[in-house]
């Protein structure tokens, strides 16, 4: 028990961590996102994907790493089938987890795609947003 006990502990650290980053990401969005954004409609249109796919990604680290379900839960009248079951959810976590980092990835490479697009042409007038 005390093994699986450390493999859901590495697992939620990890979670943490991907958590952490998804948070930077959104900061970073709070300060900078307009400044980006403003630079074309393509680093606009990378920047809420980016942001998007992130708090997805957040989400799914959230719901299928983090969400709770003791060990002592875990189903199995014997020690075998209980020992299955504990694998087969740490299994279904670790899953979640590679998911979420997938995602994150995939957000924050399009978030970079905006940083890129603005870094390339510094002196580009601010995207104008249509008039209301």
């Amino acid at each position: 028990m005390e093994l699986l006990e450390r493999h859901f502990l590495v697992l939620h650290n990890r979670a943490q961590v991907l958590l952490t980053l998804c948070g930077i990401i959104v900061s970073t969005t709070g300060f900078s996102g307009r400044n980006i954004a403003g630079s074309s409609q393509a680093a606009q249109l990378l920047i809420i994907v980016g942001v998007l796919l992130v708090l997805i990604s957040a989400a799914a680290v959230c719901w299928g790493v983090l969400h709770l379900r003791w060990l002592t839960m875990q189903p199995g009248e014997d020690l075998r089938p209980w020992l299955i079951n504990c694998l087969r959810y740490r299994d279904y976590k670790t899953t979640c987890y590679r998911i979420a980092l997938m995602i994150m990835l995939v957000g924050l490479t399009s978030y970079v795609g905006a940083i890129i697009l603005m870094l390339l042409n510094p002196h580009a007038p601010s995207y104008s947003y249509p008039a209301r």
